[in-house]
């Protein structure tokens, strides 16, 4: 049997196992990140949990936003940088993981300030209803009491 380097399997692709007609399922690994954060997470039960692939270009960037769960991401290529609500900035490198602050407080910015795309998969821990994101202005223009 020919081995092969499951990184590289899309979902589609199967592996033959011991037997004449058993085929099991190779998963596509679509990131691997060294969490570097604490994890808090208590979530109820039904939240919605999403997943989702982000391209961002050289020059890009993501606007002021914030999350109202959890998102835990890891930077698959490229480097991202991440302005956070008190102007200091976070720079992760591809197979770095960060875990998003929660709420407007923790309104940020992303952006790829290298000359090749940025790519990253993010996995959301969401109440059921709520957004991905939620858009904001920048924290210099937002009044916190």
């Amino acid at each position: 049997m020919e081995r092969t380097d499951q990184r590289n399997m899309t979902p589609a692709r199967l592996r033959r196992t011991a037997g004449p007609a058993t085929v099991e399922p190779v998963p596509a690994l679509l990131a691997d990140g060294v969490l570097t954060e604490e994890l808090a997470l208590a979530m109820p039960e039904g939240a919605r949990v999403a997943v989702a692939n982000y391209t961002i270009p050289p020059g890009g960037s993501l606007p002021w936003h914030y999350h109202e769960g959890r998102v835990v991401a890891v930077v698959t290529a490229g480097v991202l940088t991440r302005t956070l609500a008190d102007g200091s900035e976070c720079v992760t490198p591809a197979g770095g993981c960060i875990v998003e602050p929660v709420g407007p407080r923790g309104v940020h910015m992303a952006e790829n300030r290298e000359p090749d795309p940025l790519h990253i998969i993010a996995l959301f821990f969401l109440a059921q209803g709520s957004p991905m994101s939620t858009r904001a202005e920048p924290p210099e223009a937002v009044a916190y009491g």
